[in-house]
């Protein structure tokens, strides 16, 4: 058997443990389009619900070592170039959000970058976040795996998330976020 076919059998069970963890944390988006963030004078009308973002919450919380500085440019489609790995989440005072996630794994010489980023509008109920996608993209790229190349619009799925501001160990201000089902990850502002 070829180094390349072997090392690429280690690597598939990683890939797919990642991919399916993706999809599942990512729920995004991808058909219609809808006022977000990043394009705020579009119009078409808010056909997804929205309320105002507490103040305390509203600007950018990262986890991990992402960045979300040309991250993604909805003009141009194009996805930056990789730096870190993490997730950011940017909440706007008027109920729209931005988020992106950034993977990077690497098994002997081959890498594999994944991207996701997705724009809506969200609403808050008590300690209740819910993410409503209006625009989707992700772009997977891999040196050894051709297949795993592909850049396409994500579904446009609802996320549920429950939230909570607070201080980590250290003191520091922390955004507390967790899946209905899941433990709470800390989000920190830059």
């Amino acid at each position: 058997m070829s180094a390349y076919r072997l090392s690429t059998l280690h690597r598939r069970p990683a890939i797919i443990v990642l991919t399916m963890c993706l999809m599942f944390a990512l729920l995004a988006s991808g058909c219609r389009k809808n006022p977000t963030a990043v394009d705020p004078d579009d119009n078409n009308g808010p056909d997804t619900p929205r309320t105002p973002v507490p103040t305390a919450l509203v600007g950018a919380w990262y986890s991990g070592t992402v960045s979300d500085v040309n991250f993604y440019d909805r003009a141009t489609g194009q996805f930056g170039s990789p730096s870190g790995t993490g997730i950011f989440l940017k909440l706007s005072a008027e109920g729209y959000y931005e988020k992106g996630v950034l993977l990077q794994s690497s098994l002997y010489n081959c890498t594999m970058t994944f991207f996701a980023y997705t724009s809506g509008t969200i609403t808050f109920k008590d300690s209740t976040i819910t993410l409503y996608p209006t625009y989707g993209r992700i772009k997977s790229s891999d040196n050894c795996v051709a297949e795993n190349n592909y850049l396409k619009n994500d579904r446009l799925v609802t996320e549920t998330i429950i939230a909570k501001l607070g201080e980590d160990e250290w003191g520091n201000e922390t955004l507390w976020l967790r899946y209905p089902e899941s433990n709470p990850s800390a989000f920190h502002r830059k």
